[in-house]
């Protein structure tokens, strides 16, 4: 894979990730509000393993962006 097309990839996740975010914590508001205790915490251990992934991606785009605007010729 070209450093452009992963740059690509990683940006996708960083602008998806929030939203899945957002809607994992709304669906486990809505269980925790039906009392399914269980279905909320597990949504609730899901939505932390996805903020470290997002946290990863962050990190990872940032390593990329610099590892491309490396590659790129210097205009004199």
């Amino acid at each position: 894979m070209t450093s452009r097309t992963i740059v690509k990839l990683l940006l996708s996740f960083v602008l998806v990730l929030p939203v899945l975010l957002a809607t994992l914590g709304w669906v486990a508001g809505l269980l925790k509000a039906m009392e399914d205790q269980a279905a909320a915490g597990v949504l609730h251990s899901l939505s932390t393993g996805i903020s470290v992934l997002w946290i990863v991606t962050v990190v990872g785009l940032v390593i990329a962006l610099a590892v491309e605007s490396l590659d790129e010729p210097r205009e004199e």
